[in-house]
């Protein structure tokens, strides 16, 4: 096999992976630093359905173009110094040398692919949730005109829980998870969410800690003891058994059923309603460090991120 070509193919592999890698750098410092300035300049936002989902898309859609340009800058740069390169300038080193610089190229190609399929893949995915959470929110217009408010984006307890909503039945904090793959129905079972078929479980202890987080704050806010009552929304599965008197678990077509779930404990006075509306709109509106990771950190478990993102 004749290698006369490899010292060329590795150095100029290695020249164009040299200027991927450098705009790699650069564009993520610029990014970072626009962000900060941004950050400076906003003061609020106004709150979304899906604001968690929206934020970690962003990040996403940023990672996905930079990595592209970064791809191809490596593939053009390797085809124009291979046509247009002058050959034979380089160290006369051992043929292994240069095998290894190719195979390590080579390898380290494959890896960008790779994650460029997973980062394609998992901004589908966030897609997909962020289409649920605004059909979701267009049904919570049943529980407005029942007189309840819809608050998106409320950080809590180190996360951010999707929607709160208020009414004189008490506080909800809705939570949307999407169903693993080939999933058809779910039921609720000592604090577990189970799929089937399939089998796979899902622990709702942290959806429940949240839930007393939010009460806690609350309190320690406005004086109000109350009562906030979980509600996990898995979008396209029957739900066998749903209610264990904590939480209630709905699908998409019955997401507005919890306005009738009675619990005297939760009732609320119409002026605790207000002062506490009035909190949780001025919550959902900040802009500090805290609240940015809260929302990045709540898609953990509903849409975890692939390994190589």
């Amino acid at each position: 096999m004749d290698f006369y070509y490899l010292p060329a193919f590795a150095v100029f592999g290695a020249l164009a992976a040299t200027v991927a890698f450098a705009y790699l750098g650069c564009a993520s410092l610029a990014a970072w630093l626009a962000g900060v300035m941004r950050r400076r300049r906003q003061q609020g936002r106004v709150s979304r359905p899906g604001e968690a989902v929206r934020a970690v898309l962003a990040g996403t859609d940023a990672r996905l173009r930079r990595l592209g340009i970064a791809l191809l800058l490596f593939i053009n740069g390797s085809l124009l110094l291979s046509i247009f390169g002058e050959r034979g300038w380089w160290s006369d080193l051992p043929l292994r040398l240069w095998a290894i610089l190719a195979v390590g190229l080579l390898v380290l190609f494959g890896f960008a692919v790779v994650r460029l399929q997973h980062l394609v893949a998992y901004r589908w995915r966030l897609l997909r949730l962020l289409e649920v959470h605004e059909d979701v929110a267009v049904r919570l217009s049943e529980a407005q005109m029942r007189g309840n408010r819809v608050h998106f984006a409320v950080p809590a307890g180190g996360t951010c829980i999707d929607t709160v909503v208020t009414g004189p039945n008490g506080i909800y904090a809705l939570r949307i998870l999407p169903a693993p793959a080939g999933a058809e129905s779910a039921s609720l079972e000592n604090d577990q969410l189970h799929f089937s078929p399939g089998g796979e479980r899902f622990d709702l202890a942290r959806t429940f800690a949240t839930s007393r987080a939010l009460a806690k704050a609350i309190d320690q806010a406005t004086g109000i003891r109350a009562l906030v009552q979980p509600v996990v929304i898995v979008p396209d599965c029957r739900i066998s058994s749903g209610d264990d008197g904590r939480c209630l678990i709905v699908n998409r077509d019955t997401c507005v059923s919890f306005v009738g779930w009675r619990n005297s404990s939760a009732f609320l006075m119409e002026d605790e309603t207000a002062r506490i509306d009035e909190w949780l709109s001025d919550q959902t509106v900040s802009r500090d460090r805290e609240t940015r990771r809260a929302a990045t950190a709540t898609l953990g478990n509903a849409v975890p991120p692939p390994a190589l993102v």
